[in-house]
């Protein structure tokens, strides 16, 4: 699957035959073969005609809206999948507790042990105590996550592991010129923590797609259980996957790809804050311009009401300004995930070296499968 992601600023997405443009002030800054797209992502002020959307819809290409921090905002979406068995299938797997529990339970080992590997490849270079320790803590975690009875409790296992590893991620980080101290989200507080929020956003909605292609319903889950709003069935299945952005957070920052300068700060914590800045302030490094307040209005408010990560709580962070990918660093590390994601790794059940991309709509299709009794046990992808 082809994917193109438009990140420039002011520009309309227009048809021309097969052809899709991207136009800025009269001028065509990009051309687009059609055939050649299977779905497009749109970040920010990008625009859509008529006519591209009479196209995108007439050919099937998932068109999906972003703000600029990667939040989901909409898609363009035809009729969909046909296969509303499986989604009856699902709705009623998803009430039945052990069911539930035994795709949880493979999910958590799934990503613990994940998380752990990140930890185990860092430890042979920094051949750290505090780290072997946290290694042994983790197999422990994974250990009892195996035979856990209950899902609470799982989910306290997990949130125990996630801890362990933040804890020691920033040990990780060999650039002088960030640092990290711990997970913060809603909005992310460092550059460290921008960089993983947009990655899991993007995440997110590759997932998401591959979840409405095979005929899922994207808001039950198993893992997440439903509720409000929550694509919980989409956190599902990204939970194997997050250390892979991880992974690539870490890559762009040692190798020195994302700088400083690729980041940029909101001053403003809340959306009360940023929507009662006068319209004739000057616009100041880090900060917004009046031109630009709606969409990081938008932004906040997508970051509010997102709910597959806790916020943010501590009181010290609300005097804290907001750090964002500036559009340097949205150029930067879109290019490497999409990169990453074209990446052959060796996937077990099919005993043969695939893109993690077609990994990931593997593991959707191995779940649906597992719904439908088809597949006995829902198995986590962890590379090894």
């Amino acid at each position: 699957m082809t994917i193109i992601a438009i990140n420039e600023q002011g520009t309309t997405v227009r048809a021309e035959g097969e052809m899709l443009l991207v136009v800025r002030e009269g001028h065509t800054i990009k051309k687009l073969r059609l055939a050649e797209v299977d779905q497009l992502l749109l970040f920010g002020r990008v625009e859509l005609s008529s006519g591209a959307v009479a196209l995108l819809a007439r050919r099937q290409v998932d068109v999906v809206f972003l703000t600029l921090r990667g939040s989901y905002r909409a898609r363009l979406v035809t009729r969909g999948s046909k296969n509303v068995v499986l989604r009856l299938t699902q709705m009623r797997r998803a009430g039945e507790g052990e069911f539930a529990l035994r795709v949880a339970r493979a999910i958590v080992v799934g990503k613990v042990g994940h998380q752990r590997q990140i930890l185990l490849r860092a430890q042979r270079r920094l051949c750290s105590e505090d780290i072997a320790e946290a290694v042994g803590q983790m197999r422990w975690l994974i250990q009892r996550a195996e035979r856990e009875p209950d899902l609470d409790a799982l989910r306290g296992l997990e949130g125990q592991a996630a801890a362990i590893y933040f804890r020691h991620f920033g040990r990780l980080i060999r650039s002088e010129e960030f640092s990290f101290s711990r997970r913060t989200r809603r909005p992310p507080r460092d550059p460290v923590n921008a960089g993983l929020s947009f990655g899991y956003a993007l995440l997110t909605s590759l997932t998401e797609t591959e979840v409405l292609q095979c005929g899922l319903d994207p808001m039950v889950g198993f893992f997440h259980q439903p509720a409000y709003g929550r694509p919980s069935l989409v956190l599902d299945i990204i939970e194997e996957f997050r250390p892979l952005v991880d992974g690539l957070v870490l890559s762009l920052l040692n190798r020195r790809q994302l700088g400083p300068r690729d980041f940029q700060e909101l001053s403003g914590a809340s959306l009360e804050a940023l929507l009662a800045t006068p319209a004739d302030e000057p616009a100041r490094p880090g900060l917004a311009g009046p031109e630009n307040l709606a969409e990081e209005a938008d932004d906040l408010a997508a970051d509010a009401d997102e709910e597959g990560e806790r916020p943010s709580s501590e009181d010290g962070d609300r005097n804290r300004p907001a750090v964002y990918l500036a559009d340097s660093g949205r150029r930067i590390f879109l290019n490497a995930f999409f990169r990453r994601m074209r990446e052959r790794v060796q996937y077990g059940p099919r005993e043969q070296s695939l893109e993690l991309r077609q990994i990931v709509r593997e593991q959707v299709y191995h779940l649906a499968r597992v719904v439908q009794d088809k597949d006995d046990e829902y198995r986590p992808f962890v590379p090894r």
